[in-house]
């Protein structure tokens, strides 16, 4: 498995991935499907940007030449970071997003991303990492504590999700001192 940056082509499979997370009711908010024309202004807007980057984590057909390998990746996942609140003095900080592949869950492709990220920080000019979790997504809850985030905070009740009234939990990363 590899990262690299999103790119034009890379849309429908992160949006692919993104549909998957939406019927379980526990790892988005959002409550249908989205479409690419939906999500393309979001996706432009973190294509060749430098501090708020979307990457693919992507697996290559091993029997792939190298002219061919983009061709042949099957898109794993993919994270990004996001402004957390659109505001100068939290330019430092951003919200990341994490989706994997239903087929490329449980492979360790989440830590090895979260440990990309934290590794981005300092080239983005980011201090603090801010993710949200739905309180009922128990493999988020402890891909996040096994990577160093801490819970700071809990929203009880606030996610009308059809089915149920979810909590949601708020999870931070920070190195203060790389900036």
């Amino acid at each position: 498995m590899k990262i690299r940056l999103a790119q034009a082509q890379d849309l429908s499979a992160v949006v692919e991935i993104y549909n998957q997370a939406i019927p379980t009711r526990r790892i988005t908010a959002d409550l249908t499907p989205v479409t690419t024309q939906q999500r393309r202004p979001w996706f432009e807007e973190h294509l060749n940007n430098d501090t708020h980057p979307l990457w693919v984590m992507v697996e290559n057909d091993a029997k792939s030449t190298v002219e061919s390998a983009v061709q042949n990746e099957k898109v794993l996942g993919w994270c990004s970071f996001s402004p957390f609140y659109k505001r100068a003095a939290f330019d430092q900080t951003v919200e990341i997003s994490l989706y994997l592949d239903q087929n490329a869950r449980g492979k360790g492709y989440g830590s090895q991303a979260l440990q990309f990220m934290q590794s981005q920080m300092a080239a983005c000019g980011i201090n603090t990492l801010m993710a949200y979790v739905i309180e009922e997504n128990h493999a988020s809850r402890r891909l996040f504590e096994k990577n160093h985030f801490e819970r700071w905070g809990r929203y009880p009740n606030i996610a009308n999700m059809g089915d149920s009234l979810q909590t949601f939990l708020v999870y931070g990363f920070q190195q203060l001192n790389q900036i």
